[in-house]
C-alpha cells in the first residue's frame, strides 16, 4: 500500500477512526490487543511500533540517546525522533510511559506481598515479644 499523502475529510472516515479508538479501548485483554495488531499491521509497521516503544522507555529511564541507539539497534536519529516527541509532543506517548509504570509498580507490589514471609515459624514468634 502506498503512504498516504493526507487524511482524508469525510464525515464517515472520522466515525470509522473514532470506533477504531472505542475497539483499542475495549479490547478485554492483551492477548485480543496483540493479534489485532498483528492483523491490521505488516510486519514492518508492529516491529517498529514495538521498538518505538521500547525507546520511549529506555528514554524514560534517562539513558542518553547513544546508549538507547545501541540498546535498541537503531540510530541515533530515530531516538532523537522519540526523544523529541517525548519533550514536545502532545503527551500520549508520556502519558502511556506513565501508565506502564505504574501497572509495573503494582505488579512488582503484588509479588512481593504473594511471596513475603507470613506468620513464620512457631520457634521464631517467640524472639519478638
Amino acid at each position: 500500500m502506498a503512504k498516504a499523502k493526507q487524511e482524508i475529510k469525510e464525515k464517515t472516515y472520522y466515525k470509522d477512526i473514532h470506533f477504531l479508538y472505542e475497539i483499542f479501548k475495549s479490547f478485554k485483554d492483551v492477548e485480543e490487543t496483540k493479534i489485532f495488531l498483528k492483523d491490521i499491521l505488516t510486519k514492518s509497521e508492529l516491529r517498529m511500533l514495538k521498538r518505538r516503544w521500547h525507546i520511549a522507555n529506555l528514554l524514560a529511564i534517562g539513558l542518553d540517546i547513544r546508549a538507547v541507539a545501541s540498546a535498541s539497534k537503531t540510530s541515533t536519529q530515530t531516538v532523537g525522533k522519540i526523544k523529541r516527541i517525548l519533550e514536545d509532543g502532545t503527551g500520549g506517548l508520556q502519558i502511556a510511559i506513565d501508565y506502564a509504570k505504574e501497572k509495573e509498580r503494582k505488579a512488582t507490589v503484588a509479588f512481593r506481598n504473594k511471596n513475603s514471609i507470613r506468620g513464620g515459624s512457631k520457634f521464631v514468634k517467640g524472639w519478638f515479644k
